[in-house]
C-alpha cells in the first residue's frame, strides 16, 4: 500500500521512509535475525514492495546476541555505500549494546546507529533513565514510539481491566499472547492513568497534549510516533499537538510521572529479540 501510494503520488523526495530487519519474517534459519544474509535480503525484498530505489532510515529492529555487532554493521554500511540506504538505525537496544555499536563504527570506519528507536511513555519511563542522556551526548536522535502507552493514557479502558471493544488491548493482543494488557493492565497504570486525565480536565489540555509533551521535553527526542487506525485518531493528535500546555501545567504532569516511576520501574532494557521491557508488579487490576 505505501509502495503503490509513493509510486502513484509522485511524493517520494517528500517522505522519509523507514523500515526494519531483523524479526523472523519466515520459518528458515536465515529468515531472522540481524546477520549480513538476512539484512541483505530483507532490504531488498522491502525495496521491491515498496516500489522505492532507497529506505531513508534502516532499524535494527531488536538487538541479536547471536550475531556480531560488527557484521550487522558492516553489511549496512555496505548498503549505505550502494545508495540502497541513506541512515542505519536501533531500535529496543540496551544502551550497552547502543555504545558498543557506536565504539566498533568508529574504530572499523563504518556508518554508525544515527538513531534510537523504543517504547517511551509515561507508563514505561525506563528509556528515560540512562538511554536518553546517553543519546543526546553522543548526537543519537531519539524516536520514542508508544507515546500514549498504546491508547491506555487516553483512559479508553477505565479501570475494570477489561479492554475496550475493537481496541489495541482486545482480540489482537490475545493473539499475541496478551503482551499490552500485562505490561498496563495493572493498579499502578490505571491510578496513574486517572490522575493523569485529572489534570488534563482540570487545566482543560488535552490528555494526549500532556502525554506527548512530556516525551518531546526530554533532550535528543526528535518526533515521537503515534500509531493510528482511523482518520480521527490523527486529526486527534494533531488538534492535541497544535500548541503547549503550561508550565505549571507539565510540572503536575512531571510530578505524577516521577512518583509513578519510583513506585513502578519498568524493567529495561529488554532482552535480545524483545521490543519491551516488562513491569516488575502484579498485573492485576484490583
Amino acid at each position: 500500500m505505501i509502495g503503490n501510494y509513493l509510486s502513484t503520488s509522485r511524493r517520494r523526495n517528500n517522505v522519509v521512509l523507514a523500515t526494519k530487519y531483523r524479526s523472523a519474517v519466515g520459518v528458515g534459519v536465515n529468515d531472522i535475525g540481524a546477520s549480513r544474509y538476512h539484512i541483505v535480503r530483507a532490504v531488498e525484498d522491502s525495496l521491491r514492495r515498496l516500489q522505492t530505489d532507497r529506505i531513508d532510515l534502516l532499524y535494527c529492529h531488536s538487538w541479536d546476541d547471536e550475531t556480531p555487532i560488527e557484521e550487522t554493521l558492516r553489511a549496512v554500511d555496505d548498503l549505505i555505500h550502494q545508495g540502497k540506504v541513506v541512515y542505519a538505525g536501533a531500535s529496543n537496544f540496551p544502551t550497552w549494546i547502543l555504545a558498543k555499536g557506536l565504539w566498533t563504527s568508529d574504530v572499523r570506519n563504518l556508518y554508525r546507529f544515527e538513531a534510537i528507536q523504543s517504547v517511551f511513555n509515561i507508563l514505561q519511563p525506563g528509556l528515560g533513565r540512562e538511554m536518553i542522556p546517553f543519546a543526546a551526548e553522543h548526537g543519537v536522535a531519539v524516536v520514542p514510539y508508544s507515546p500514549l502507552a498504546s491508547g491506555m493514557l487516553t483512559g479508553q479502558h477505565g479501570n475494570s481491566g477489561k479492554a475496550k471493544d475493537g481496541s489495541k488491548f482486545g482480540a489482537r493482543d490475545d493473539a499475541k499472547g496478551g503482551g499490552l494488557k500485562s505490561r498496563y493492565f495493572n493498579k499502578a497504570a490505571f491510578d496513574a492513568t486517572a490522575e493523569l486525565i485529572s489534570i488534563s480536565e482540570k487545566h482543560e489540555q488535552p490528555v494526549i497534549r500532556l502525554a506527548l509533551q512530556w516525551i518531546s521535553e526530554f533532550t535528543g527526542v526528535t518526533s515521537p510516533i503515534f500509531g493510528a487506525r482511523k482518520v480521527e485518531h490523527v486529526k486527534g493528535v494533531l488538534e492535541a499537538w497544535a500548541d503547549l500546555a503550561p508550565i505549571e501545567v507539565m510540572n503536575e504532569v512531571r510530578t505524577l510521572a516521577g512518583e509513578f516511576e519510583a513506585q513502578a520501574p519498568m524493567s529495561y532494557p529488554p532482552e535480545s529479540g524483545q521490543a519491551m521491557g516488562t513491569l516488575p508488579i502484579s498485573t492485576s487490576s484490583k
